[in-house]
């Protein structure tokens, strides 16, 4: 394996949830030694969840969610409610070029790991901190989770149907994915700046102020024009037929969004009724969006006679973007995925080898990106405490005794 572009990076890693590993994950796969610091005593709450393989008792090791969000880290167990544990923990930091961590606001703080007393341990240090509102402001002190974040950030208010009269979440964990996927870019702008100047940073992340970043055309609206968004379901003021249609199959669906005349015309020689393009309630645009709920169940009577992947080709293969509503079955199956090397294959010590998602990008000079297990729980104590921090054995039993190490 070649050199990947992160190496010689060492981050000390406090983050724990989604977001703040799954970031991580980005630099370790790109070859950064990531030191996540953990504990037995309080471990991350994706090493319990239910997302365990059928078949295997769960445990601290065993949960899918994550084994899914650490690869190739190096992970060791502090006790950071004790002072000798802090101090472990500095001494980690000391050696590193990154800290980072998920905490609410105050955590770190608290446990004088806050940025103001790390840049006196080392003057070059990068803090990256991600919290849900911030770490400066009158709502700091805030936290929750992703769900709590999107209501605040207001994306909430714009998501639902607009006869259903309340504010909607979005499946899934949305925004932990999307700040995880932000977060590696100010990272390592701080490391360039570094690089160049040889001055560190505290990077201020705010979940909430990245979800807003996510929804520009409701800030513009209102910005400009005054109007404040509202749930309008799966339809888009600029495209008519705009929604998903449900195709053969059980809970089989696909998405059509047609953006111009160009594509209404082709829509209605595609599905062989070119009388819809000379009906005047479908003329135009406007006419479409005036009667939608005519013109869905139209097309819903020609999808539900074809499955989903074939009304896709239909029509993209005559210009209408149009794609089937997967699922996680239909996604790992998929050959242009498999194809584009989007999952990989790992070998767990517990779960013995499994696919896994890979990150979505692809470079062409990281040919073989760093795909390694998730550590178990501890794995590598001998390695950061002693081969990295240089404690001999005596000394490590003797944390381990005090519980230090746990």
């Amino acid at each position: 394996m070649g050199k990947l572009p992160l190496e010689g990076i060492r981050v000390a890693d406090f983050t724990w949830g989604l977001s703040g590993p799954y970031s991580m994950e980005w630099l370790s796969v790109m070859g950064a030694e990531i030191i996540l610091i953990e504990s037995t005593l309080r471990p991350s709450s994706t090493r319990s969840n239910a997302f365990v393989q059928t078949g295997v008792e769960a445990g601290l090791n065993q949960a899918a969610g994550y084994n899914c969000l650490n690869y190739g880290k190096r992970g060791c167990t502090i006790n950071l409610q004790t002072k000798n544990g802090v101090e472990l923990a500095k001494r980690i930091i000391k050696v590193s070029d990154v800290v980072s961590d998920s905490f609410a606001y105050g955590v770190m703080e608290r446990h004088g790991l806050g940025y103001e007393e790390l840049k006196k341990l080392k003057s070059d240090i990068i803090v990256f901190s991600k919290s849900a509102m911030g770490a400066y402001g009158r709502e700091r002190h805030l936290f929750g989770w992703g769900t709590a974040v999107i209501s605040y950030a207001g994306l909430a208010s714009t998501t639902g149907y607009e006869d259903d009269g309340m504010p909607q979440m979005m499946g899934g964990t949305w925004p932990d994915y999307t700040i995880g996927t932000y977060s590696p870019f100010t990272i390592l702008s701080a490391l360039y700046h570094k690089k160049k100047t040889g001055k560190g940073m505290f990077v201020d992340y705010s979940m909430c102020e990245g979800v807003m970043t996510m929804m520009p055309e409701a800030m513009m609206d209102y910005t400009m024009n005054g109007r404040v968004a509202v749930p309008q379901g799966n339809r888009d003021p600029r495209m008519a037929p705009h929604n998903i249609y449900r195709c053969q199959g059980d809970d089989k669906w696909v998405a059509i969004a047609v953006e111009n005349e160009e594509q209404w015309n082709a829509l209605c020689r595609v599905t062989g009724n070119d009388e819809w393009a000379e009906e005047e309630r479908f003329a135009d645009l406007y006419g479409r969006q005036r009667n939608l709920e005519e013109l869905d169940k139209l097309i819903d009577a020609w999808t539900r006679e074809r499955t989903a992947p074939e009304v896709a080709e239909l029509l993209q293969g005559v210009g209408v973007p149009a794609g089937p509503t997967n699922n996680a079955n239909d996604l790992v199956m998929d050959q242009h995925l498999k194809a584009r090397g989007q999952f990989v294959e790992i070998t767990h010590p517990e779960m013995g080898t499994r696919w896994a998602p890979a990150l979505p990008a692809g470079l062409s000079a990281v040919p073989n990106p760093r795909y390694e297990s998730s550590p178990l729980i501890g794995q590598y104590n001998e390695y950061v405490f002693g081969e990295l921090l240089g404690l001999n054995s005596s000394e490590i039993g003797q944390l381990i005794e005090e519980r230090v190490i746990v």
